[in-house]
């Protein structure tokens, strides 16, 4: 059968393990993560601290459970777009309002971050694509829990169709159950792990036992930080995920003196440059790195590739410090203050982990972060938001399933990359319709004129007849106008009001592809404007334009 995503878990055992007391978002010391559980009934020190230091008291987890060795990647998320909004609606999701694409995954309305490219005109299937392949193995950024949330349920209410096993060894010596789980994905998503469809949506109770989920707080904190033997520090939880009590290294892409830089221009761990025996998480803004097509120079830290840092928990999990700040689908209470809940929600998650342009203290065993689902409102994690999912396995319904030979990845596993494509902004003033495949170019427009962003129109094809569409300047009316004809666009050369700017795309000949693309004409003003939506006719024509023709045609 053909699976649709593959994960990678780690199985936590120590099952009934004690919980840590700590003093949330004070360094990790023996007084704020004392070895000895607090009793503020007993002990002296615990009762002479004010109520914002009482003592929390997490970690235990009774049961065993797996967690995702990494975060939710860009890729994973693509193929989830695709195989429950097939058809690109992307419609607003009920009661929670939000939807599964939204405007920050787009390269063009956020250069800096934005991994995932919504083509219009694209096969069903297709719509989703990664917008460049630097991005595959790289976190998910700019998620909320709610995306996450839909996610897990797609999940829960899939097949897992094989699961390949393995023990590997913890950094502390001890063996660890991993797995690689192969999922055929659920279109069903407003209901399954979560009910998304209905007014307790905000407080995220789980509806089961077992399945998929977003990891609970103390799930993420016992994988992350929980050692079964004692540590250095004298309890069994380390301060850092990364099997020490001690600060990381932070992840760089600029070299000193005395280190080379770690991560390269892409954002990729630079491997040989790492410091054998020294751990590594990508945070304290040191990664900076862009996309190419980015217009300014970064001046915020950027993530890198999953698991790029090689610096595993003592479960083997990977970047549960740095990288992206993590969702918990543990709900707490709102923290009511101006601008704090906009959306008026009754409850808010616990989220952990930090970001790559944050400080090293959000990876302190005693940083217990809160954010709204929609994203936190004050600070960055709207802009950083990720996670990875857990999964309980039911002892009944859970059978060991063996071996994943002979499964075969469907067509939703890999999106299309590499091809360029087509962005389409509209002026609100002129009505010019313009189209480019430079991605720099509709960045520039984007930030710098009055258009408006419709997302990638369709794919520049790389194979077939294809040819150039050549792109001129109407001064007179402030638009654009294209012609694949050659013989046209030498005419329209001679034409003085017409400033020649090269090919905007390429393209095929009317009736030769799947789509064509309609050619309007307004005598009046001599303007020109190509769209292949249906509605752009009445738009257009109910604006004193005429159709012409068609102007070229695209591939579904």
């Amino acid at each position: 059968m053909p699976y649709d995503l593959k994960i990678n878990f780690a199985q936590v055992d120590s099952l009934g393990n004690a919980p840590i007391g700590i003093r949330g978002f004070v360094p990790p010391s023996p007084i704020t993560v004392p070895a000895k559980n607090p009793n503020p009934l007993t002990d002296d020190y615990a009762k002479a601290e004010s109520a914002a230091f009482n003592f929390q008291l997490l970690g235990d987890v009774p049961y065993r459970y797996e967690i995702g060795q990494y975060e939710i990647t860009a890729q994973q998320y693509v193929t989830f777009l695709n195989k429950v909004d097939p058809a690109g609606k992307n419609p607003v999701q009920p009661w929670t309002g939000t939807k599964l694409w939204v405007d920050q995954f787009s390269p063009v309305d956020n250069p800096f971050s934005g991994q995932i490219n919504f083509i219009t005109n694209a096969k069903d299937g297709e719509h989703y694509r990664l917008a460049a392949e630097f991005w595959r193995n790289k976190p998910l950024v700019n998620g909320n829990m709610f995306h996450l949330a839909y996610f897990a349920n797609s999940l829960y209410n899939g097949s897992t169709l094989g699961v390949d096993r393995s023990a590997k060894t913890s950094p502390l010596g001890f063996n660890v159950q991993t797995s690689t789980r192969y999922v055929e994905l659920s279109t069903s998503i407003l209901d399954g792990m979560y009910n998304l469809n209905d007014y307790i949506y905000p407080f995220f109770h789980r509806q089961s036992l077992y399945g998929y989920a977003l990891p609970s707080q103390d799930e993420w904190i016992k994988s992350a930080y929980y050692s079964p033997q004692t540590t250095s520090n004298g309890t069994n939880y380390f301060y850092f995920p990364t099997v020490s009590s001690s600060e990381p290294l932070a992840l760089t892409t600029s070299s000193t003196s005395t280190d080379l830089a770690t991560v390269d221009s892409l954002g990729r761990v630079i491997t040989a440059n790492l410091k054998p025996g020294s751990a590594y998480a990508n945070t304290a803004s040191s990664v900076l790195w862009q996309p190419p097509y980015a217009p300014d120079v970064a001046t915020d830290a950027n993530v890198v590739d999953v698991g790029g840092a090689g610096t595993p928990s003592p479960w083997l999990t990977y970047d549960q410090g740095g990288n992206v700040v993590e969702y918990t689908d543990t709900a707490v209470p709102v923290v009511e203050g101006p601008g704090n809940n906009p959306n008026n929600l009754p409850a808010f998650v616990k989220v952990h982990g930090g970001i790559a342009n944050a400080g090293q203290y959000q990876l302190w065993l005693t940083s217990t972060g809160t954010s709204s689902p929609y994203g936190q409102d004050l600070g960055a994690t709207n802009t950083q938001g990720g996670g990875r999912f857990s999964f309980v396995p039911d002892p009944v319904k859970d059978p060991l399933t063996g071996s994943s030979a002979g499964l075969q990845a469907s067509s939703y596993f890999d999106a299309l990359v590499g091809f360029a494509p087509v962005y389409r902004q509209d002026s609100l003033n002129t009505f010019d319709t313009f189209y480019t495949s430079d991605i720099k170019e509709a960045i520039n427009v984007d930030k710098t004129l009055p258009y408006l962003f419709l997302g990638a129109s369709f794919d520049q094809q790389a194979m077939g007849p294809v040819k150039p569409v050549y792109r001129f300047f109407n001064q007179t009316s402030g638009t654009h106008f294209y012609t694949i004809s050659e013989v046209e666009s030498k005419y329209v050369k001679g034409l003085s009001n017409y400033s020649y700017e090269g090919v905007g795309f390429k393209a095929f000949d009317p009736g030769v592809a799947t789509v064509d693309f309609r050619r309007f004409y307004n005598s009046a003003s001599g303007a020109h404007a190509y769209s292949a939506a249906t509605a752009d006719i009445e738009f257009f024509t109910s604006r004193g334009y005429t159709f012409e023709g068609m102007a070229w045609s695209a591939v579904l």
